[in-house]
């Protein structure tokens, strides 16, 4: 059974656990990691939800998932990254882009990774993913949070924003507050 760490709606741990699948409490919230990987041609990888998932079956999505109970955002997404791609990444190469708090029962972190890997290489996870494709930022930007595919942040200031940074990470900028 898979726990997840509670928090307020502030980010403040609240030193209690919670199985996965089961509704949160009124006011409480768990932590999940998106990351959004970058070739070097400023391309996005996207995955696709394999058709046996519950929410959103067979949309387009980038990598990420829920933190588990004991774990950092970065050692969730080192792991999501690997169980969903087959791809491998130390916790410094990723870039915290933004956080987006109160997003529904969820208080998320989005990074930046930058990876050239040939879609081939891609190693799906088993009733997780089940295929992979490289798109433009602009055409995903495009379709990011419409029917088919998802978007790493949920609400329009938050996608905007996180759109800006992106750009500014493409310029070589690493540090966001």
């Amino acid at each position: 059974m898979e726990l997840w760490d509670l928090y307020d709606e502030n980010r403040r741990p609240l030193g209690r656990t919670h199985p996965r699948g089961v509704p949160l409490p009124e006011g409480t919230y768990h932590l999940a990691v998106i990351v959004v990987i970058l070739n070097s041609r400023g391309e996005v990888l996207l995955t696709r939800r394999a058709k046996v998932k519950a929410a959103c079956p067979g949309w387009w999505e980038n990598t990420g998932g829920a933190v588990k109970a004991g774990e950092t955002p970065l050692q969730a997404i080192c792991r999501e990254l690997r169980e969903e791609t087959g791809l491998v990444a130390a916790p410094e190469e990723f870039t915290l882009l933004l956080r987006e708090d109160c997003r529904m029962d969820c208080h998320f972190d989005i990074f930046a990774l930058t990876r050239d890997v040939p879609i081939e290489e891609i190693r799906f996870q088993e009733e997780e993913t089940d295929a992979a494709r490289w798109e433009s930022r602009k055409e995903w930007e495009a379709v990011a949070g419409t029917e088919g595919t998802l978007c790493p942040a949920w609400r329009e200031e938050y996608k905007q924003e996180l759109y800006r940074r992106l750009e500014e990470y493409l310029q070589g900028r690493r540090q966001f507050s």
